[in-house]
């Protein structure tokens, strides 16, 4: 049996964008079908899922943030 493929910007909207956060990774992708987001920052997955890319990303650098303040002497 043979599935659908999905559509183009379905494809696009699932992949995940990675962004620097000084010198932390943050990674941001879509949970398909849930259409939600999803966040990690060097690696870890952040908990919850989040209603946009643009509130998934605050959190990743607010994560960034708080890892940066907790090395901090």
């Amino acid at each position: 049996m043979r599935h659908p493929s999905p559509s183009v910007a379905e494809e696009v909207l699932a992949r995940p964008t990675a962004f620097a956060v000084r010198d932390h990774g943050v990674v941001v992708a879509q949970v398909m079908p849930a259409w939600r987001w999803t966040v990690s920052v060097d690696g870890s997955l952040l908990d919850g899922t989040f209603q946009t890319q643009a509130e998934a990303w605050e959190a990743g650098v607010r994560e960034a943030e708080r890892l940066d303040q907790a090395r901090a002497p």
